[in-house]
């Protein structure tokens, strides 16, 4: 429990240290909305000269691909931006180029002369052939909707057409930008598919059948969420190189987490418990960025991903939705495994599990366990019995090979860094003076007591390779039966 509190607490302090400056999906960036603003019309139509809206309404990004620069006037017909061969500029003494800085707007500082007849002072901000800025003509700057929408917000209400103003050599151009209110479809049908994702993530953990589900579903999570930050960043300003700094240091959160996500996998294919701390760290976190912050993607109208729009809501929801489910699963299994988990000390577990069971009825119930759970139980008892024996491990450790795993399992059980001391470790540390290779059922059989190692070789239900000596001397202390010792001057094994 500790070990799972730190995981989702280091969660926690990743957002809380990340979320103000990325922009991983809406965090910070363009965020669903019912307002569409477009450009209807140039006039008059230049050729080189393109425009169009971006970050849904939030900026006017303005193309100059002519010979000749273009000059954006301001709100008081004063020069604003230049953008022409040599670059783009900003003027100092415009009062757009503050008002322009957020999408709320922005003051002027009061030592700088703004009135429209100022001369110009000019500042090469880009060495391009594009710009983009926060134009208030193009958007709804208010936090409360105009009345019409108020009054009827399911209904589509065209509310305003403004001119952004151009000079082009002598001519003015006109860039006419349209503000509609397009009303969202309804979110309740996607309740069923969100609750199914819950549960198909909930259950490819819980239920022990279901595993080999598992790392599938991390893979189809980690995907989708990498789908929907890239269709995310494709339709923002700038060129492919800005793109793909703003990619980067916009979703390094997201980055992060989708390479937790390669060794939680592998962790999963494997089947080691540990894994499911990799599953709590990725399905929260795609959760949190890829779901949660744009969960209003799946009632309104205006996304700000590229492609359809019904991929985008599916792709939010199998974040949240999957997400959730996958982090609930591997916090209740990580749970019930430690309340269920039986202490080493009070020994006969196996015994009771495995007695009176023909092989029919053991391997039905062993489809149902969780070998890599079992078996770090098992050899961790093993490893306290067969201290008296310590001794004949100097040549090297024994491995158990667990044949009908795929891939095949392998626990080592050696000498620790105390020398007089034994430890089981899950897979193959040191090249072992022996191995035991036998399916799951008849290393339980094994160390349950009710098969020795003799007999399930003579019946070919087991293979012994290398240091025969030392298989013989562990052989007495291979079933649950012997009695657990204490090394002197050591802590009881526990």
């Amino acid at each position: 429990m500790v070990r799972i509190a730190t995981a989702v607490g280091a969660v926690g302090v990743v957002l809380g240290l990340s979320a103000a400056p990325a922009s991983a999906h809406t965090i910070s960036g363009p965020k669903p909305s019912n307002y569409r603003s477009r450009v209807v019309a140039i006039a008059p139509s230049i050729p080189g000269i393109s425009a169009r809206v971006v970050d849904l309404g939030s900026k006017l990004e303005v193309t100059n691909r002519t010979s000749t620069e273009v000059t954006v006037l301001g709100y008081e017909g004063e020069p604003y931006l230049r953008i022409g061969p040599a670059g783009v500029f900003e003027n100092l003494r415009s009062q757009a180029t503050y008002i322009n800085r957020t999408r709320l707007g922005g003051s002027v500082p009061p030592d700088v002369d703004t009135a429209p007849d100022a001369v110009p002072e000019w500042k090469k901000i880009s060495s391009g052939h594009s710009t983009s800025w926060h134009d208030h003509n193009i958007h709804w700057m208010q936090a409360q909707p105009p009345p019409e929408v108020a009054r009827t917000p399911g209904s589509f209400h065209h509310l305003s057409q403004r001119n952004v103003i151009l000079r082009y050599n002598d001519q003015r151009v006109a860039i006419a930008v349209a503000l509609d209110w397009v009303p969202g479809p309804s979110g309740l049908p996607w309740i069923a598919p969100l609750v199914a994702l819950f549960l198909l993530g909930l259950l490819a953990v819980v239920v022990t059948k279901w595993w080999r589900l598992l790392p599938a579903l991390v893979v189809v999570l980690v995907a989708s969420d990498i789908a929907h930050a890239l269709a995310f960043e494709i339709p923002r300003p700038g060129g492919n190189l800005t793109k793909v700094l703003q990619f980067i240091g916009g979703n390094f959160v997201s980055i992060a987490v989708w390479a937790a996500a390669i060794p939680t996998v592998i962790g999963l294919v494997r089947r080691r418990a540990e894994a499911l701390y990799g599953v709590v760290f990725v399905g929260l976190l795609v959760a949190l960025i890829g779901g949660a912050t744009d969960l209003a993607a799946l009632w309104k109208s205006q996304l700000p991903d590229a492609g359809p729009a019904w991929l985008t809501r599916l792709e939010v929801a199998v974040a949240l939705g999957l997400g959730v489910g996958l982090v609930a699963g591997a916090l209740i299994r990580m749970v019930r495994t430690r309340a269920d988990a039986p202490p080493a000390a009070e020994g006969r577990w196996l015994s009771l599990l495995v007695s009176g069971l023909s092989d029919a009825e053991l391997d039905r119930i062993a489809r149902d366990l969780d070998t890599d759970e079992v078996l770090e139980v098992a050899f961790r008892d093993l490893a306290a019995r067969a201290a008296p024996v310590r001794a004949a491990f100097e040549a090297g450790p024994l491995a158990f090979v667990v044949t009908d795993e795929e891939p095949v399992m392998v626990w080592t059980l050696g000498r620790s860094g105390a020398p007089d001391a034994l430890r089981a470790v899950r897979g193959q540390v040191e090249a072992p003076a022996a191995e035991i290779r036998a399916p799951f059922t008849v290393l339980l059989q094994l160390l349950a007591g009710t098969v020795m190692v003799d007999d399930a070789r003579a019946g070919s239900r087991l293979t012994t390779v290398g240091d025969g000596a030392l298989i013989a001397q562990l052989g007495p202390y291979l079933a649950e039966r012997a009695p657990l010792t204490t090394v002197e001057g050591s802590a009881p094994a526990s």
